[in-house]
């Protein structure tokens, strides 16, 4: 690596923030440029209406190196502010409007090389974490893995100025924390009954709602796909090439194929783009127009992001029992069904009328407002899985065995069953269905490769789940994963078991980062809702722990399981 380009990737970070100065000071974080100092900017507040950030790199010097031009052409995409106005100014004035920065973003891990050639080249280096592409996917790399960048300089006025470079920008991990931000793009499951979340990343700035309803117009994201719809006629885009914001009120002009939607559904796809813009903070409405012309569109008031549900329930002492702060409620009828049939685990739907009971005979379920009703045995097969009911009613039941098919039963008691391709090859553990039932997080594997994968949940127009698409994976092998669950509508709760026997606990979110948030030695199961806010732990000792305060508390004794209704 060139002495000069690494002296001058040691310059001075300022405050920005204390968790963002914490994470700076990380070793092994590449260092920014002294020739494009980070300046302290003003606190990102509700309204990001104009361009502003914490960061405001400076343009180029009279009389700057090929080194310092470079360096600090890399260092000014930490400013999207403007449309990258300080990074194009490093430019050659025939490539500046060209330069796409918001192709590709690359977050590095170490520090860049460079090396310079003859012909007026340089070629960098750069050790890749992750990347986040032009509709907002965020892919997390394999370790080790390199992208090379080729960038062309020429003289210009007598000045050093970049003539090619590739349409990408490049951060470190501090510095992408505080620029991006994620943001749910809103899709319909099959039946168009509820709003289904696609995590995109994009930078914090005016032009946010714009690449926002860009990615929407899209469509989804490949493994979700088949798993969703939109209310949006294929084909639509932006008539205007931005979305402005007055107001609270987002204004969304469409081309003329937004028209070809029935009056039902421009109502869902009204909901469908406010759904998703209203997550930025200074927006409250929307306003639709088509060419131009506005739009009487009725708001579908009813039509919001589903949310999970935070009751827990504990199996403790024989029977089911709502936790509660300082006391439990037992659930009535559960303690004769438990009794009935040697329940060792459970599924409880949100109204206490269902409950589903495993067992060593397989998992039973039955009605709790039936007077003198029994459980049913609805699936017999050995190796059960804890079972879970989705927002339907349907139960769903699964074997560890490799290759056992999938199988759901409805309220009315119709079993149907499917397979998964992928899925045949791999023993099963343990499962999740999101909120909305749109998305299986799901463990499997066995010994030291244990994965996590997540995949879109396919249904027919009356809401039957009928299969699987192909997966994504959330959890590799080799880093010991033991239970899986949601924790909010974007995020999975995961315990990993670490050296010695402790147990790290984990926020992993689908389309985007993770974060360890907690240990605690001997966990066997986790269950967390709303960003940690309600978060309990099951040991092997049958001990339950709630963590609050930044450490785990032990609450109760002699609990066999605990899980959130749904």
């Amino acid at each position: 690596m060139s002495s000069n380009f690494k002296s001058s990737f040691a310059g001075k970070i300022t405050k920005l923030a204390a968790a963002a100065l914490a994470l700076v000071t990380l070793a092994g974080c590449a260092q920014l440029p002294r020739s494009s100092e980070i300046m302290v900017g003003p606190e990102i507040k509700g309204d990001i209406a104009s361009d502003y950030l914490y960061y405001s790199p400076s343009g180029p010097s009279v009389g700057e190196s090929q080194q310092d031009i470079l360096s600090g052409f890399i260092n000014a995409g930490t400013g999207p502010q403007n449309d990258y106005q300080a990074a194009r100014e490093y430019l050659a004035q025939s490539f500046r409007a060209k330069w796409n920065p918001n192709a590709e973003v690359l977050i590095q891990q170490g520090n860049p090389s460079i090396s310079f050639n003859a012909k007026q080249q340089a070629s960098v280096t750069v050790q890749v974490q992750a990347s986040v592409d032009a509709d907002g996917h965020y892919q997390v790399m394999d370790s080790g893995t390199i992208r090379a960048l080729t960038f062309g300089m020429v003289r210009e006025n007598g000045e050093w100025r970049i003539s090619s470079a590739p349409n990408l920008t490049i951060l470190i991990r501090p510095v992408f924390d505080v620029i991006f931000r994620s943001y749910s793009i809103y899709f319909y499951d099959q039946p168009k009954q509820h709003l289904v979340p696609d995590l995109r990343w994009f930078p914090s700035r005016a032009s946010t709602a714009t690449r926002m309803v860009n990615a929407l117009l899209k469509g989804p994201s490949d493994w979700l796909k088949p798993a969703v719809s939109s209310a949006i006629p294929a084909g639509t885009a932006l008539s205007l090439n931005s979305v402005t914001v007055a107001e609270g009120i987002a204004s969304v002009d469409l081309t003329a194929k937004a028209l070809t939607a029935k009056v039902s559904a421009r109502r869902l796809m009204k909901a469908q783009i406010r759904a998703t813009l209203t997550q930025l903070p200074n927006v409250y409405s929307v306003s639709i127009s088509v060419e131009r012309g506005p739009q009487e569109i009725a708001d579908l008031v009813d039509m919001k992001p589903t949310l999970l549900n935070d009751q827990a329930v504990i199996l403790q002492d024989g029977q089911l029992q709502v936790l509660d702060v300082g006391y439990n409620t037992p659930i009535g009828g559960t303690a004769q069904f438990i009794n009935q049939v040697g329940a060792t685990d459970f599924a409880i739907t949100n109204d206490h009328d269902w409950v589903a009971l495993k067992s060593a005979k397989g998992v039973y379920r039955g009605h709790l407002r039936l007077f003198g009703n029994s459980p049913t045995l609805i699936d017999g097969r050995a190796g059960q899985l804890v079972p879970s009911f989705d927002l339907n009613g349907y139960l769903w039941t699964m074997t560890r065995t490799a290759g056992d098919p999938i199988l759901v039963t409805s309220l009315d008691g119709i079993r149907h069953t499917f397979t998964a391709s992928w899925l045949d090859a791999f023993p099963k553990r343990q499962f999740s269905i999101s909120a909305e039932g749109s998305r299986l997080a799901i463990l499997v594997g066995s010994g030291t490769s244990v994965r996590v994968f997540v995949a879109g949940i396919i249904r027919d127009s009356t809401g039957l789940p009928v299969a699987l698409g192909a997966p994504i994976e959330l959890v590799r092998a080799g880093t010991s994963p033991i239970s899986v669950s949601w924790a909010d509508e974007t995020t999975l709760a995961v315990l990993q078991s670490q050296s010695a026997g402790a147990v790290s606990t984990n926020l992993v979110t689908v389309g985007g980062t993770s974060r360890e948030f907690a240990s605690l030695d001997s966990a066997r199961s986790l269950e967390v809702r709303n960003a940690t806010s309600t978060t309990y732990a099951v040991d092997s000792q049958h001990s339950l722990f709630e963590y609050r305060n930044l450490s785990w508390s032990k609450i109760r004794s002699n609990v066999q399981s605990i899980h959130f209704t749904n």
